[in-house]
């Protein structure tokens, strides 16, 4: 069956129950999109990384610590020139605040709107907490 439905949620539990393909927003715009396997396990925007670190793994046996993304969403009412999430990004960049990045092509389907993206920016491991 074909069909499409839009979810706006943060409970990625959910996502990953009933999506195939994902487009992960912040501030208004599209960051990332692609499958749900480019998402979950290849996401390359830092908001993506911050939503998939904020989720408690049901498997583990150590109780840990969740991490939340620090500092304030922007002002929708007057958006910022750059990345909307560049104030809250660690790796954050001055391209980032002066420009609002294109949606950079990862692989066949798999977009992100990170400057990180960019085939001349430094190279940065995803800091995505994986299953033990």
């Amino acid at each position: 069956v074909n069909s499409s439905i839009i979810l706006i949620t943060h409970d990625l539990g959910v996502v990953a129950d009933l999506c195939s393909r994902i487009n992960v927003m912040y501030g208004g715009i599209v960051v990332e999109e692609g499958s749900d396997e480019d998402i979950f396990y290849n996401g390359r925007h830092p908001y993506t990384w911050g939503l998939l670190n904020s989720v408690p793994n049901p498997k583990s046996e150590i109780k840990e610590k969740l991490t939340p993304i620090e500092g304030q969403p922007p002002d929708l009412l007057k958006p910022p020139v750059g990345c909307p999430f560049a104030a809250r990004c660690k790796y954050a960049m001055k391209v980032c605040i002066e420009n609002q990045p294109p949606l950079f092509e990862i692989s066949k389907g798999h977009r992100a709107a990170c400057w990180l993206c960019h085939e001349n920016a430094p190279k940065v491991e995803s800091p995505i907490r994986r299953e033990e």
